[in-house]
């Protein structure tokens, strides 16, 4: 390295220049680690902050150009490492680290992140028990966003095919990296956009395998938290291993440990469908059976109490003959008693005693003749007189009556018409005078 001279005379701009170019030319691309303090979010866009360690502190901006690509969001206190260039600022004559890419510095800081936004979202509601959907114990379909290419999905497509085989619907997600959140939400969206057209899925697995907590930290954002939270399908989480659990897991309606437990969770095994139909059946044909000899044994003691009816029938003939003999006993003493009554009246008979009868009959008869022949007159008169008052009534109540003073009745289909609204145009109609009709038609 050329050595630059002391003795020559500088600008302020010059030297403040020269030693740009003098930490550039030595610097490229460098890594620095450190914690985050006195962070700034400008109003441009750019983000302000300096990096410290137990002794030092140096500026750092991170161009607002750059913001969109970086994976984590800058926090105070945050333990990071970021990568970048060393340069100068020459107006306040003190050097910067411009920021290309930040990531973690060790699960320590990750996690004291996850911490506080795990809280965060706890106090807004997003991991509350009761607002979690119920899963659907038989599913028609299932929407599936994971990695195509991995061994999940297809542990979850051979889960399902040996348990419960069904329709699935495979959303193409990353689920690692920068795309991943974006992939994941775009997957969430798609399967409730299309729920809204038809009953598209019933229910949703988010899946992924294993990985470190940086891996996982996508399955951490708040923004899929709330995605999750507000979706109408049902999710169910299967992200890493038994042991990994993420904020995605807290906010779905169903955690499993892992994919493959996803499938299984999900859908009955169509063996244990059959042997509980299985077990219905026999339960309901031991009921029927149960329940038949029931109606059985009741059917033969209400049998048992109905009489014999030809021991019936039997009596009730034995109870005729004897009333028979009854009544022809009965019949011969009164045939014997009014033979007796008789030949008294025949021994104590003489004819001016039927002369003198017969004539009073006819007296008797003569009255009620002429009696009877009265009151009917009298009858008849009073119908007559009813009769022509009730004919002069119904003859002033006749529409005919009306008829004779030059007014008309209006029919339409046999109906009288009240108004000119019941009448159609060009509908026909009839007219009825006092002795004649004639047809008409509204024009």
């Amino acid at each position: 390295m050329n050595k630059i001279s002391n003795i020559a005379t500088f600008t302020v701009t010059q030297l403040n220049n020269s030693i740009k170019n003098l930490i550039e030319n030595n610097y490229q691309i460098i890594e620095v680690s450190g914690e985050v303090s006195q962070l700034k979010k400008h109003s441009s866009g750019h983000i302000y902050f300096t990096l410290k360690d137990e002794e030092s502190v140096i500026s750092a901006i991170c161009w607002r150009s750059v913001v969109p690509s970086l994976k984590i969001n800058i926090e105070d206190g945050l333990k990071i490492i970021i990568k970048g260039k060393v340069t100068t600022y020459s107006k306040q004559s003190k050097y910067q680290l411009i920021v290309q890419h930040i990531e973690f510095h060790g699960e320590g800081s990750l996690l004291k992140i996850l911490e506080q936004r795990k809280e965060k979202l706890a106090k807004m509601g997003y991991f509350n028990v009761l607002a979690k959907k119920s899963i659907p114990k038989l599913p028609k379909s299932i929407g599936v966003i994971t990695s195509e290419s991995g061994s999940v999905i297809k542990d979850i497509i051979h889960r399902i095919s040996d348990r419960y085989p069904l329709k699935l619907i495979i959303y193409p997600s990353n689920v690692q990296g920068d795309k991943c959140l974006n992939d994941i939400i775009n997957g969430i969206d798609f399967f409730n956009i299309e729920n809204k057209k038809k009953q598209f899925v019933d229910l949703i697995i988010i899946a992924r395998g294993g990985g470190s907590l940086e891996d996982l930290m996508s399955f951490n954002e708040e923004l899929l938290v709330k995605r999750i939270f507000e979706s109408s399908i049902p999710i169910v989480s299967a992200v890493g291993h038994e042991t990994d659990y993420t904020l995605c897991d807290l906010a779905s309606d169903l955690r499993a440990p892992t994919p493959s437990a996803a499938a299984e969770m999900v859908v009955p095994h169509r063996k244990d469908i059959i042997v509980r139909l299985n077990n219905w059946s026999d339960s309901i044909k031991k009921s029927f059976l149960n329940h038949y000899d029931k109606k059985k044994l009741n059917f033969t003691i209400v049998k048992s109490k109905i009489p014999n009816l030809s021991d019936k029938i039997n009596n009730n003939f034995q109870s005729l003959d004897l009333i028979e003999s009854n009544f022809l006993n009965l019949i011969n003493i009164k045939l014997k008693n009014t033979k007796i009554q008789m030949f008294e009246i025949i021994k104590s008979f003489s004819a001016s005693k039927l002369e003198n009868f017969l004539s009073i009959s006819n007296s008797n008869l003569s009255n009620s003749y002429k009696k009877i022949n009265s009151l009917i007159n009298e009858i008849l008169i009073k119908k007559k007189i009813n009769l022509n008052s009730n004919y002069r009534e119904l003859s002033i109540l006749s529409y005919k009556e009306t008829l004779k003073r030059g007014f008309a009745v209006v029919r339409s289909e046999e109906k009288i018409v009240k108004s000119d609204l019941e009448i159609k145009k060009n509908e026909e109609f009839e007219i009825e005078f006092l002795n004649d009709k004639t047809l008409a038609k509204k024009i």
